[in-house]
């Protein structure tokens, strides 16, 4: 018993349990210390963070509730700029628009005049704007003038130039395909093309009159059998255009060798629809001298 309690209590050990406690003392002093630096610290930065708000109105984006509340106002003053630049947009745009409406009539129909006729149904397709300039009366009157005659200044349509200027080119149109039908000696779409009338009369070049429908046809029979297909060169054509009646003066060649022909052509309209009624074909005057001539038409 005596030996282990000697050696228990041994100077060694001892002097390792001195410096055992001491270390133990020493880590605690140390941490301690730590402690309240860290403290001392974070109450100097939370004093400079609130001196820089005071100072300068404004907070980090770590700082909570605050700092969302910024985000929040900065993001509707980029909303604001957004919608007050897209107004200038549009105002821009407008003031352009403006800018066309304010035009002098007579440079907007200058300007449209230049198009043709199926141009100027396009422009009208295109907006609003567009299609108020394209429906412009003036402009249909001085695209009348320049594609048909220059002798309808007399003229006040009904319905406008642009109606007057539609009916003139159908009728212009079908005026065409009667020299068509002749080209091609159809017999079945000249029976077609003249209205089933008694009253329906063809005078054609050799001063022969034929007055009713069926007389009609079967002088266009007999000149289909007798001569070739004739093509016609047309000249001058003039047309006038009433509510359901419309006639069409003009000149036509065969050749450079042959005279002119003066043709007057009369439709009249039925069902949606132009259909010839009068047909006189004559040859013109040459030098004061009058051609022989047998060609049909």
């Amino acid at each position: 018993m005596e030996i282990i309690t000697s050696t228990f209590f041994s100077s060694q050990f001892v002097i390792a349990a001195i410096f055992t406690i001491f270390s133990l003392l020493l880590a605690v002093r140390t941490a301690r210390s730590t402690k309240s630096t860290k403290q001392s610290d974070g109450a100097t930065s939370a004093t400079s963070a609130t001196a820089r708000k005071k100072s300068c109105n404004c907070t980090c984006s770590c700082n909570g509730p605050a700092a969302a509340s910024a985000a929040e106002r900065e993001m509707l003053e980029v909303g604001r700029h957004a919608a007050t630049a897209a107004t200038a947009v549009v105002a821009e745009r407008g003031s352009g628009a403006s800018m066309m409406e304010q035009l002098v009539p007579e440079i907007t129909t200058h300007a449209l005049s230049y198009l043709d006729y199926p141009s100027l149904c396009r422009l009208s397709m295109t907006n609003s704007l567009m299609r108020k300039a394209a429906n412009d009366d003036n402009a249909w009157k001085a695209l009348y003038h320049k594609d048909f005659t220059l002798e309808q200044d007399s003229v006040i349509p009904v319905n406008g130039w642009k109606a007057y200027y539609a009916a003139t080119r159908a009728v212009v149109n079908v005026n065409a395909e009667f020299f068509n039908i002749i080209r091609e000696r159809s017999l079945p779409a000249m029976s077609r093309f003249w209205l089933n009338a008694d009253y329906v009369k063809c005078i054609h070049a050799s001063g022969e009159l034929f007055s009713g429908y069926n007389s009609v046809i079967q002088s266009w029979q007999i000149a289909f059998n007798w001569e070739q297909g004739v093509d016609f060169q047309v000249q001058d054509v003039r047309a006038r255009v009433l509510t359901d009646i419309a006639w069409v003066t003009m000149k036509t060649y065969i050749d450079i060798d042959t005279g002119p022909f003066n043709m007057t052509n009369v439709f009249e309209f039925h069902n949606g629809q132009w259909y010839m009624v009068h047909h006189h074909s004559s040859v013109m005057l040459v030098d004061g001298e009058v051609e022989q001539q047998v060609v049909h038409g």
